[in-house]
């Protein structure tokens, strides 16, 4: 049996975003985004407000990266989400979470997430809309398939 809700903008089940970036200084930080998805073939659009401090090192950095997190890390995922870089500057080694540099952009890949989309910021509007492209995709081969 259904039940109908009306128009609503919701595709479930979405994946947990965690959105990283640089900041002026070269140290990574990450947040957990609510709602985002494709934008446009080539686009990606995450919704941050602008009190973040990921939110204001994409606007400083022009770049960022949207990691899909996994079961095996939810604790970490949740843990970025529920902490302010704001207010813990150490927030991503507390959650146990490590980076490398993306080859495309200046921005992080966190490591223990398997899938990361890397992006050039191309618009961030004032109700936090922010629109990147996607650069590269990149997948640990642990999520692959032989095909």
């Amino acid at each position: 049996m259904r039940k109908n809700f009306g128009a609503k903008t919701w595709a479930y089940p979405m994946p947990v975003f965690i959105v990283a970036a640089y900041d002026k200084n070269g140290e990574a930080c990450c947040m957990n985004a609510a709602w985002g998805g494709i934008y446009e073939e080539n686009q990606i659009m995450v919704c941050i407000s602008q009190g973040h401090k990921t939110t204001k090192n994409i606007l400083e950095s022009k770049a960022f990266s949207v990691s899909i997190a996994d079961a095996k890390h939810i604790v970490e995922a949740d843990y970025v989400g529920v902490v302010s870089g704001n207010s813990e500057p150490d927030k991503m080694k507390k959650a146990g979470l490590t980076t490398v540099k993306s080859e495309f952009v200046n921005a992080p890949v966190i490591n223990e997430f398997p899938m990361a989309i890397e992006c050039k910021l191309l618009k961030f509007n004032e109700d936090g809309i922010c629109i990147g492209e996607i650069v590269n995709v990149s997948a640990d081969e642990s999520v692959l398939g032989a095909d």
